[in-house]
């Protein structure tokens, strides 16, 4: 539905889309060129280019894969454009694998935090210290609760993240298999 409303022309659907992807979008484009300023001036610039060509992405999918080939090829005109290519591997054009690989990394990433966002607050604060490695009982003394809440807290919370992301397991085997 974001999609159709998107290629319509809807700005909110726009406005969605753009913070749904910027963060992983930064980050891919981060591989290619350091300066944050930049990283930052190629996204937007991607995501405009998207906006003038809105009306023929089909589905999301394809969506995501125009997203990415478009922000790849403005890193890579961006670093010409600007003689950054010192700075840079010389095989940064030819290496499609690698430049897959991040992709698929960015939107694993985009999606894991897309699901943790739809945690309660709570929970998900608890998933978030967990995951920055403070251990049960820390986790209980800065939440001010007890060490079996924590524990219900993060099963229950891996309970949903399990289930909310049962689609990138079975993206996974087919990757694995290709």
């Amino acid at each position: 539905m974001l999609l159709y409303q998107f290629n319509k022309g809807d700005e909110r659907a726009f406005k969605k889309l753009f913070d749904s992807f910027f963060k992983s979008s930064c980050a891919f484009v981060k591989r290619y060129i350091s300066d944050h300023g930049a990283v930052e001036d190629v996204v937007q610039e991607t995501f405009i280019n998207l906006w003038e060509k809105r009306g023929i992405y089909s589905d999301m999918v394809y969506f995501k894969a125009y997203l990415y080939k478009s922000l790849y090829n403005n890193a890579l005109f961006y670093l010409r454009q600007h003689k950054v290519s010192e700075d840079v591997d010389p095989g940064i054009e030819d290496d499609t694998e690698s430049a897959l690989n991040a992709i698929i990394e960015e939107e694993v990433h985009r999606e894991i935090i897309a699901a943790i966002d739809k945690l309660p607050p709570e929970r998900r604060r608890v998933v978030e210290l967990s995951m920055v490695g403070y251990s049960q009982e820390e986790i209980a003394e800065k939440l001010n609760i007890s060490v079996n809440t924590v524990k219900t807290q993060k099963r229950k919370a891996y309970a949903f993240l399990r289930e909310e992301l049962q689609h990138l397991f079975v993206l996974f085997l087919m990757l694995l298999n290709l």
